[in-house]
């Protein structure tokens, strides 16, 4: 059983205006299918600016855009969402009721989504880290996925998956702790074929026999040329859950 992997011009009549009438509806459902692709992202930015939060620390945090609150008190372990007008911005991490911040330049285009992380530095404090892929190409005929260990209060987990070429469990990483800055480096995307890839996690064993009663679990199926990013954070009440981006 093989391991999964990681990572012209026609000359010819003049047309006629019946066979341009015949092309148009073809040449329009090519044009609408390729607004879905990772190759023509520019007919599909519309709509305005959006950022998005998620709060992998281990307590509320309040998010301010500019010196004004935009979203209050967000939970750990939840995600939020803001709309700041296009261009530059500063954005303030904050701990609910603390006086410790953390501070970053952002900058957000129309339509156009940005995703940050409040996170844990080794010394407790609040810290932003971006979680938007910019350089991670799907090649056709395939799919990648990656996970980010995000859950502020949980310790070492067991994350296991299959994916369309590969059906048997394989651990994703080993070990696998919270990840406060992840980059390609830590939190690579993997490749594989189309179809649907399934991730478990849990704490213990630290094997693959807890694949069967994995208490969290999600199923992935993506198509040619796409790719997803499973966060893993904190739920409510003890324990992690996921998130799709």
């Amino acid at each position: 059983m093989r391991a999964p992997r990681r990572a012209a011009t026609v000359r010819g009549r003049r047309p006629t205006m019946s066979r341009l009438l015949a092309v148009a509806p073809l040449l329009l459902v090519s044009f609408i299918a390729g607004c879905g692709s990772d190759l023509a992202t520019a007919c599909c930015t519309t709509g305005p600016a959006s950022l998005r939060v998620v709060n992998a620390f281990t307590s509320p945090v309040d998010v301010l855009i500019d010196g004004q609150v935009a979203i209050g008190s967000l939970p750990p372990g939840a995600i939020g969402t803001a709309a700041p007008a296009s261009g530059s911005h500063t954005l303030a991490l904050v701990p609910t009721g603390s006086g410790a911040s953390a501070f970053q330049s952002i900058t957000t285009t129309t339509g156009a989504l940005r995703t940050i992380a409040a996170v844990r530095r080794s010394d407790g404090a609040v810290a932003g880290a971006v979680l938007d892929d910019t350089n991670s190409v799907v090649p056709p005929a395939a799919t990648k996925l990656r996970v980010l260990h995000l859950a502020a209060n949980a310790g070492t987990l067991q994350v296991y998956r299959t994916q369309p070429d590969y059906q048997q469990p394989v651990s994703w990483q080993f070990p696998f702790d919270y990840q406060p800055e992840p980059t390609s480096a830590s939190a690579p995307f993997y490749q594989s074929t189309v179809g649907s890839w399934e991730v478990r996690v849990w704490e213990t064993p630290a094997d693959e026999s807890g694949w069967a009663n994995a208490p969290v679990r999600v199923v992935i199926p993506l198509g040619s040329g796409e790719k997803k990013t499973v966060l893993i954070l904190d739920k409510p009440g003890g324990g992690v859950r996921v998130e799709l981006l």
